[in-house]
């Protein structure tokens, strides 16, 4: 009796072993692990390897604890007949199920991924070799899942949306940082005429104006940077900066044309391209405004590196600005202009 009872322990810790270890690889991510080996912690670079196939560690591991329970099992049967005999050998298979299912399979699983990471940390290293020794047996079973279809694991859109909202639920980030990951998959589905100040709101001044023409208007800017068009507003031929032109004044330059303060080309894109792609152009210029130009070649308005990010972050109100949205203003001096 005493042997059965020690089988049945060495049987349920065997196999609990090999599920607490399996549930505690899958647990652990491999982002953490990434981290981990970046500093150098014992065992990361071992779980690092494993998590980036763990293929060939799984199936040992499942080829383990199958070992336990299916020996285990003919094993302690045998011992059980002689003990208990055939009449009671049926319920002794039952309880033995039932302990099997708790404490080799539920218990230890849920052990397993409650510590995930200090369990694989400690582990990784045995059984990455213990992977390289039984190594032959791991391929000869892949043999027999390699004409299996193998599903490229992807996270979608709505996925990390949902993970965000589970994370704020929980308190893990907070409300603003869940916003803004919401916001930036918003940029692929907003175009350049939704976001952009419309052109009946646009400040430009025409190349043809001097300082002196303009000087008022120049004082009074709320803006720092001013688009240059030559006869109409469709013919944007630049940009120019206020910073420029408050210098020129200091200076008593008031006789210069426009043109000398032009710093930069106009940035032209369509109003129909997607805002996300507006972020590496005005990286790679290093400019901060584009003239946005409809089906015809007419400025239709001009968007800001202010009004992508906006769509992120939430609107930025600058102390001079009067009008919060001038869209709305826009949309408002249509309607005035109908009455």
């Amino acid at each position: 009796m005493n042997f059965l009872i020690i089988a049945v322990i060495i049987m349920l810790f065997g196999s609990g072993f090999f599920s607490a270890t399996e549930a505690a690889l899958f647990s652990a991510p491999i982002n953490k692990a990434k981290v981990l080996a970046n500093q150098k912690k014992r065992g990361a670079g071992f779980l690092l390897k494993i998590k980036k196939d763990m293929r060939p560690t799984i199936t040992v591991l499942v080829v383990f604890t199958n070992i336990f329970n299916i020996a285990g099992s003919i094993f302690i049967g045998s011992i059980a007949a002689d003990v208990f005999g055939s009449a009671s050998i049926g319920l002794f298979s039952a309880v033995l199920t039932f302990l099997v299912v708790v404490f080799a399979e539920i218990i230890p699983k849920s052990i397993g991924e409650s510590f995930a990471v200090p369990i694989s940390l400690s582990l990784s290293a045995p059984l990455f070799y213990t992977t390289k020794v039984f190594s032959p047996l791991v391929r000869l079973i892949e043999l027999f899942t390699k004409p299996l279809p193998k599903k490229k694991k992807t996270i979608s859109e709505e996925e990390i949306r949902t993970l965000s909202n589970i994370g704020f639920l929980e308190g893990v980030i907070e409300e603003d940082e869940k916003e803004m990951i919401h916001r930036v998959f918003l940029l692929n589905d907003l175009k350049v005429k939704d976001v952009m100040t419309p052109r009946t709101v646009v400040t430009a001044f025409n190349a043809n104006k001097t300082l002196e023409d303009l000087e008022e208007e120049i004082y009074s800017l709320s803006h720092s940077r001013i688009p240059i068009y030559k006869d109409s507003l469709d013919n944007i031929v630049g940009i120019c900066h206020q910073r420029d032109l408050l210098i020129s004044f200091s200076r008593e330059e008031k006789k210069k044309p426009l043109t000398d303060f032009i710093s930069r080309k106009a940035i032209k894109v369509d109003e129909n391209e997607k805002i996300d792609k507006l972020i590496p152009v005005f990286r790679k210029t290093r400019c901060h405004l584009a003239i946005v130009v409809d089906e015809f070649g007419g400025t239709a308005g001009v968007i800001t590196l202010e009004d992508v990010l906006e769509q992120i972050i939430g609107s930025v109100i600058d102390e001079t600005d009067e009008t919060v949205d001038l869209r709305e203003k826009a949309r408002l001096r249509g309607k005035k202009t109908e009455l």
